[in-house]
């Protein structure tokens, strides 16, 4: 399946499942200097495009992820971003607070739907 600029559905597919692994409750294992790296370079930057409808339209439509994923999807690029320019965008809030570990857990969820 052909999308743009030679990339293909699947390598969609790819990048959407590679910004999921950047988010999840494994993070809390992490030193915070890591969960800066994954939560606020990795996963900031490609929650944007990867997690952004018009991606996951293509990805439905494709038929490789189901409209429950999509929903899902949405809502975690919507919680994430709602903490942005908060007191919670930091990674000591990342391991202990409810909101991120609602994020973080919903990411879990996703990826265990694939």
């Amino acid at each position: 399946m052909e999308f743009t600029n030679n990339r293909t559905v699947n390598d969609l597919m790819e990048d959407f499942t590679d910004t999921l692994q950047q988010c999840g409750t494994h993070l809390l294992k992490m030193s915070n200097e890591d969960v800066e790296y994954y939560i606020f370079e990795e996963f900031d930057v490609c929650a944007g495009s990867f997690l952004h409808q018009n991606t996951l339209s293509v990805l439905l439509g494709a038929g490789l992820i189901t409209e429950n994923i999509e929903k899902k999807s949405s809502e975690l690029r919507k919680k994430f971003f709602a903490l942005e320019h908060t007191d919670k965008w930091n990674a000591d809030s990342v391991k202990h607070s409810t909101e991120w570990r609602e994020i973080l857990e919903l990411s879990d969820e996703i990826k265990s739907l694939l």
